[in-house]
């Protein structure tokens, strides 16, 4: 890696690589799910999957980033079944938003006048169709 790419990462939780961000339109943090605003760069992005959080709720993260999974398979094989509970995937459909709504893995405003996004039927959060692939397994909707 070059020592460009490394002075641009922040900072590392859970194979997320964030980086400060400059956020031009009103967000919501993927942790808090509360607005992010505020003069400068406000949030943290996530250089793999495009996440955006707080700066102060970065640390707080605790799902790992899906793009990197991938690495961490005989990590979690070593480990046994103790993280795989909460491995539950999303049950993703097309909805259709009678009012303004953000999505819960990027923060943005899901844009468009029919299917405008996806919402899981178990635990109700929202994605835009382009965050899809990014969305970690982390449906709550099967936890007891």
């Amino acid at each position: 890696m070059s020592t460009e790419f490394l002075n641009s990462i922040h900072s590392q939780v859970n194979r997320h690589e964030f980086v400060a961000k400059l956020l031009r339109q009103p967000t919501f943090c993927a942790h808090c799910r509360k607005f992010i605003f505020g003069i400068g760069k406000q949030g943290y992005r996530c250089r793999d999957c495009s996440t955006v959080v707080h700066k102060h709720c970065h640390q707080d993260v605790v799902w790992k980033c899906p793009r990197n999974e991938a690495d961490d398979a005989a990590e979690t094989e070593n480990r046994g079944t103790t993280e795989n509970q909460f491995n539950m995937p999303h049950r993703l459909a097309p909805h259709f938003y009678k009012r303004p709504t953000f999505c819960d893995h990027c923060g943005s405003l899901l844009y468009g006048l029919k299917h405008q996004g996806l919402q899981c039927s178990g635990c109700k959060l929202n994605f835009h169709h382009r965050c899809q692939q990014n969305v970690a397994n982390n449906c709550c909707a099967g936890a007891a």
